[in-house]
């Protein structure tokens, strides 16, 4: 028997009364948890329904190919981000929250980080005291730097100028260039950074987590952000989250 504490990202119903949860835990990653009469049980509902960050004791039993299973005993809710869910907006947001961890390959090394991104963007899209943009930008483009996604953003890669007035990323190299050094501007993987954006993606790039959350930016720069952080996942995903659209609706 193990005791985890995982947050749950996925929930679906298993025939007439079970049902399976998907869990993303520092101890374990993401793994699947099967709860038996879940889906009508009152004993561990709160403790297992969507975006509820619980202590979770499970059983693990391994099938004929060696594979672990994991059956859940008991729980305990840690903090269910109630206000969440009374938002339909911010709720269709931690739903594409958690299909991009369901689509993540995440190595047991930034396990801990991708946790602590996670909880602490629901923590603050629950308390509703930040840009709701803003935290969808700074939860996209962290989690896949955590992923091993983080691009070069020093300087240009060819002459090295860290300071200019305007760099060129581009989202199939990862790579920064000057406008002098940039030999094809009008590429598709291109988008133009000046030097207050570059400060900010670096800033979500490369700042400690006490710290990640603790600016603001006017409207002007929160759309020149979305462009490039829905652009960022898109290209490094490749798959379609069409969460993103259903979020868009609201």
């Amino acid at each position: 028997m193990i005791t985890i504490k995982g947050l749950v990202i996925r929930e679906k119903t298993v025939g007439e009364s079970s049902k399976t949860i998907v869990v993303l835990s520092e101890e374990l990653g993401i793994i699947n948890v099967f709860i038996r009469g879940g889906a009508k049980s009152k004993k561990n509902v709160s403790a297992t329904q969507l975006f509820s960050y619980s202590n979770l004791c499970i059983d693990a039993k391994n099938d004929a190919y060696g594979q672990a299973n994991y059956y859940l005993n008991s729980s305990e809710p840690i903090n269910i981000f109630y206000n969440l869910r009374l938002d339909p907006r911010k709720t269709a947001l931690g739903c594409y929250f958690s299909e991009l961890l369901c689509f993540s390959r995440i190595e047991n090394s930034s396990l801990g980080e991708i946790m602590k991104l996670t909880l602490n963007t629901l923590y603050f899209l629950d308390r509703g005291e930040h840009d709701i943009e803003l935290l969808k930008s700074i939860f996209e483009f962290r989690l896949l730097c955590e992923m091993g996604f983080r691009p070069y953003l020093v300087g240009c890669n060819k002459c090295y100028v860290c300071e200019t007035d305007r760099m060129h990323y581009n989202f199939k190299s990862g790579l920064l260039e000057c406008d002098d050094c940039c030999y094809n501007p009008e590429s598709i993987y291109d988008i133009i950074l000046d030097k207050d954006m570059l400060y900010i993606v670096r800033y979500i790039a490369l700042t400690d987590f006490d710290k990640l959350f603790n600016f603001r930016i006017n409207e002007k720069y929160q759309k020149k952000l979305t462009e490039f952080t829905e652009r960022f996942v898109k290209y490094n995903f490749k798959d379609y989250i069409d969460t993103l659209d259903f979020y868009r609706l609201l």
